[in-house]
């Protein structure tokens, strides 16, 4: 797996060995950072069901100013940790459930925050409520939902989704504060 843009360009992170993990695709990350934008500059960055951690990492090489990275899986939290250490990042990794992690966060605010959990586990909809319980989204933030393309996502009393982009079977949904 390998950096697509920013100052880590083209470095392998390396990753956690077996299939317990689905990194984003290349396309699909390319894709995310070019709408995204200027915006990931100084970004305060949260990765939730982060993975392998490519997407939060990326962010960091790209140019956001922090990373933190929510990970239950304990082996795969030590796999980012490791990779990101091998790039020279120090990101905050929570390994925890999601449904743990985010109501210590409680009250810090991110400008962008990307969710990535398992296709079919239909946890989108709870992650979506506790950032808004916890109000971890800053004022003009975005958060962006990876899921499988025939599957819609919907808002909530607190978000409006602003886009939905299709890459083949994966899609990115795009939310902002009401």
């Amino acid at each position: 797996m390998r950096i697509t843009g920013g100052e880590a360009r083209g470095r392998n992170i390396g990753g956690p060995s077996g299939g317990a993990v689905r990194p984003t695709g290349s396309k699909v990350r390319q894709a995310l950072f070019n709408i995204i934008g200027k915006r990931i500059e100084n970004a305060r960055f949260l990765d939730i069901c982060a993975g392998s951690g490519l997407v939060g990492l990326e962010a960091i090489s790209r140019g956001a100013a922090s990373l933190t990275s929510v990970e239950e899986n304990k082996t795969t939290a030590k796999s980012l940790t490791n990779a990101a250490e091998k790039l020279g990042y120090k990101p905050k990794i929570l390994a925890l459930d999601f449904k743990k992690a985010l109501p210590l966060l409680h009250g810090e605010k991110f400008d962008l925050i990307f969710a990535d959990p398992p296709y079919r586990a239909g946890c989108v909809p709870s992650i979506l409520a506790l950032i808004c319980e916890h109000e971890l989204l800053a004022d003009d933030g975005l958060v962006i939902v990876e899921h499988l393309s025939n599957v819609s996502i919907d808002e909530n009393a607190s978000l409006v989704k602003t886009s939905t982009r299709a890459y083949g079977q994966a899609a990115l949904s795009f939310f902002a504060r009401a």
